[in-house]
């Protein structure tokens, strides 16, 4: 690392304030240069998985929106779970994720079993 030290013909503390002032913002420049890499390859790497996230959700969407139709519209956690690579708890957070956003509803038979119906699938 180099040190600067500049000479001031009118005051030696402002000199040195200035010195130290140029000292700073030269070692900013130079730490700033890996720091930049640094966020972009995160930044990269954040854009690169979210883009992941989302295709998987698009096929899974799409799986369950298949299944639903062969199904006549109303689902379970576990034909969810059987036809898709999620498990039971994944399921029934992905249809009940699905209920919170009114695409689907939930209703429980009469016997107990909770049902999850896609209204807008012909039956």
């Amino acid at each position: 690392m180099y040190v600067f030290h500049l000479a001031s013909k009118t005051s030696s503390a402002a000199g040195d304030a200035l010195g130290s002032i140029i000292a700073v913002i030269l070692l900013t420049l130079m730490m700033s240069g890996p720091l930049f890499a640094v966020v972009t390859i995160l930044y990269s790497k954040l854009e690169k998985a979210l883009y992941s996230r989302r295709s998987l959700t698009a096929g899974l969407e799409a799986q369950l929106l298949e299944l639903a139709h062969a199904k006549g519209g109303t689902l379970t956690i576990p034909e969810v779970s059987m036809n898709t690579d999620l498990s039971l708890e994944e399921s029934e957070i992905v249809l009940d994720s699905f209920v919170k956003l009114k695409y689907i509803n939930l209703r429980v038979s009469e016997k107990g079993a909770v049902l999850y119906d896609f209204p807008r699938i012909n039956r």
